[in-house]
């Protein structure tokens, strides 16, 4: 399949942000396109690909199989608050009912437009993506210690976030980031504390961190008072931390402890 043009030279920045995206979109593993969708959107069950085992047809067993049958459009807008619910309910018009079938209504608003979120409730098929969320999605897959992320892909994705930074599209304030946090939030509220992999990169001069999960931005936006990395979730690390005169070990000593205690298990 040929592909266009990296980074479109349309003038129209909304022409030019969508064909840009798809642009990266098309040049990436498709496992790991799926993974950022489904970060971004807060969708844990996209699957564009199928692969089985042993598979019961119709009078003859196959031994394995690997399906694709999905559908998935994208509306891009590069101004806050420019969703209108006539034009999104035309572009479900176009959707069929058989397979994987989804509206990707990308914005670079602070919280999901309301004509977003009215007609998410009458259709499930809708989801809205914020730049904001899709750049830190792309900073969560970028260091992930599984090394899933090859060379050329992270420069693609990396250049992405950089057009979206030139065109203004990340909304929010330069000392705020907002995570996708469908396992971090519920951590967040046991245990104060944000769960990250090792080696997860935060663009400098962050003092707050915000909370994106059940398709909205979470109300509680929490003061970054300190950060470390990989911290074992261990008695010997609670034991070795609980020594220390920095007042933040201490805090972390007692947060470990009461993790152990409240799950009995010592490896997270």
């Amino acid at each position: 399949m040929s592909k266009g043009p990296l980074f479109s030279t349309y003038r129209q920045g909304e022409n030019r942000v969508t064909a840009s995206m798809l642009a990266v979109f098309e040049r990436i593993d498709l496992a790991l396109l799926e993974r950022l969708l489904g970060a971004a959107s807060g969708e844990s069950e996209l699957q564009m690909v199928s692969f089985r085992n042993q598979i019961a047809g119709a009078g003859s067993v196959p031994d394995a199989g690997i399906s694709a049958h999905f559908n998935y459009l994208f509306e891009v807008k590069t101004a806050r608050e420019a969703v209108g619910v006539r034009q999104l309910r035309a572009h479900l018009g176009s959707l069929s009912g058989e397979g994987d079938q989804r509206l990707f209504v990308v914005t670079p608003d602070i919280d999901e437009p309301g004509a977003v979120a009215a007609l998410r409730n009458e259709d499930s098929r809708v989801s809205w993506i914020g730049f904001a969320a899709l750049t830190d999605a792309i900073g969560e897959l970028l260091s992930s210690p599984d090394g899933s992320v090859a060379e050329r892909e992270a420069f693609l994705l990396r250049e992405l976030v950089q057009l979206f930074e030139a065109d203004g599209l990340l909304a929010t304030p330069e000392d705020v980031v907002i995570v996708p946090a469908r396992k971090a939030y519920p951590s967040y509220q046991n245990y104060s504390q944000y769960f990250c992999q090792p080696g997860r990169t935060f663009r400098p001069g962050l003092r707050y961190l915000g909370f994106y999960t059940g398709k909205a931005i979470q109300p509680e936006v929490a003061a970054i008072l300190d950060h470390r990395d990989h911290v074992p979730i261990s008695q010997s690390t609670a034991d070795e931390l609980a020594t220390s005169e920095d007042p933040s070990d201490r805090n972390f000593a007692d947060v470990i402890r009461y993790i152990i205690d409240e799950t009995g298990n010592e490896d997270w």
